[in-house]
């Protein structure tokens, strides 16, 4: 895989935390070819020999292609041929080593496009990055977490994600999400489906006419564990 040569002036391979940050950002890429019974290239072999002697790169592995397995239920092995996912996005280099590159680099292992559909898994680096430097408020609710899915094209719905609790109430809360459809009226953006996966609950919501969805009563305390599903509205129904 050679992570130095591909990625920049990153470490060689060892068991630094560094090559286990790299490892973990073409995770996406290892599982959709496992998923869809692509041949591996050599870079993907290194990844997975190394998944058998690791177990938590293993069990970043693990949890995707479960959400992948879910979602699609094989049903893709289906097709002969079917379409190349877009991962161009894993390409671009690392976010420089420092003090905040240990936190910021688990954002790159999170998110991952297959077709249509957006996976986001969320983890405990990224729960730190997502909470606002102030105590915004909306009706009467603080917000707790926000987070906003990195766009790899113009083309890209712009996602955001938004945890709001009122003070008292650190049990549940209200959760927002907005998906804003790049070629779609700013006025017409309903259709889009949403479903949050917490460790005993899952929800499910489609867009309004704003792109927004809400779901109420939602369990917060294991938010760095959650995985959110986001279908875009079929760009036939625009």
């Amino acid at each position: 895989m050679e992570p130095a040569a591909r990625y920049g002036d990153g470490p060689e391979k060892d068991d630094s935390a560094a090559f286990h940050l790299q490892v973990l950002a073409i995770l996406p890429e290892y599982v959709t070819a496992v998923l869809l019974g692509q041949p591996l290239t050599a870079k993907l072999r290194e990844v997975g020999a190394h998944l058998q002697g690791c177990d938590s790169c293993s069990a970043e592995a693990e949890a995707l292609l479960s959400a992948l397995e879910t979602l699609y239920g094989h049903e893709t092995l289906s097709f002969p041929e079917p379409p190349a996912p877009d991962l161009d996005f894993l390409q671009a280099p690392p976010a420089p080593l420092g003090a905040l590159a240990d936190v910021a680099s688990g954002v790159q292992s999170v998110v991952a496009r297959l077709v249509d559909t957006i996976v986001i898994q969320f983890s405990e680096p990224l729960l730190a990055l997502m909470r606002p430097p102030t105590l915004a408020r909306a009706v009467g609710l603080r917000l707790r977490y926000t987070y906003t899915v990195p766009q790899t094209s113009d083309n890209d719905p712009h996602i955001t994600v938004e945890v709001l609790a009122a003070d008292e109430q650190d049990e549940q809360g209200l959760v927002r999400i907005c998906v804003e459809l790049a070629d779609a009226d700013p006025f017409d953006q309903a259709g889009s489906t949403v479903f949050l996966e917490t460790a005993e609950q899952r929800f499910r919501g489609e867009t309004d006419h704003a792109g927004l969805v809400h779901f109420t009563d939602v369990p917060l305390d294991d938010v760095a564990c959650w995985r959110i599903v986001v279908q875009p509205r079929p760009a036939t129904a625009r």
